[in-house]
């Protein structure tokens, strides 16, 4: 079994750290992070091999797909099959933020990062590390919630270490999360748009984006 290392990030060391993260996902490996919301877990969207790490490390259904997380909004020009105006309206009001947006993916963006679907959720996080951690990769990182399939949501490093020690190889301690509540899931590939998952971001806000009436998804 790996040793995961947990590394806490201060000011002194977080260029070091981010190098650290940015190495073991060009290796094709897996990092757990803080974000906005909770802490996830990543690794290079472009890497098959990669991605399908998350699943086992998680104990994921592999139908179920992943995010993509960003940190500029330039990337989604190679995600994004087209920037629709309610998509640019979105990503105006909620990039960086807890709104994780679905739509058509582009035609050579790997379907391994969508679980062959021709749809991928796309978010940017309101968090400084992760932001950096991702541009110093240079590429989208596909990533989800850092815990075991089932299980609630971590809200700081140690709960990420009880639930993947021995499966990921670095986790960075950023400090616990503020609220422990997810990114809402907004699917604009449909017409009308739907929320798939309530989270952080209220339907009433998106409303106000988008002119149109939102209701969360109901089982």
């Amino acid at each position: 079994m790996m040793k995961t290392s947990v590394i806490r990030v201060s000011s002194s060391n977080i260029n070091a750290v981010i190098e650290m993260a940015v190495n073991i996902l060009k290796s094709g490996n897996l990092v757990a992070f803080p974000t906005d919301t909770v802490y996830g877990i990543g690794a290079d969207a472009f890497n098959k091999f990669a991605v399908e790490k998350i699943f086992e490390a998680k104990g994921r259904d592999s139908k179920k797909p992943l995010q993509i997380l960003i940190a500029d909004k330039k990337d989604l020009d190679f995600i994004a099959e087209e920037k629709s105006d309610i998509l640019i309206s979105l990503v105006e009001k909620f990039m960086p933020g807890a709104l994780t947006i679905v739509v058509p993916a582009k035609r050579d963006f790997p379907r391994w990062a969508t679980c062959g679907l021709d749809t991928v959720g796309v978010r940017m996080p309101s968090n400084t590390l992760a932001l950096e951690m991702i541009k110093a990769f240079g590429k989208p990182i596909s990533a989800t919630s850092a815990n075991i399939s089932g299980m609630p949501d971590p809200k700081d490093a140690q709960q990420v270490f009880e639930y993947l020690d021995g499966k990921v190889d670095l986790i960075l301690d950023g400090g616990a999360t503020s609220d422990n509540i997810p990114s809402t899931v907004l699917d604009i590939s449909i017409n009308p748009p739907k929320i798939l998952r309530q989270g952080k971001i209220s339907a009433e806000e998106i409303n106000k984006i988008i002119g149109k009436k939102m209701h969360p998804k109901r089982n």
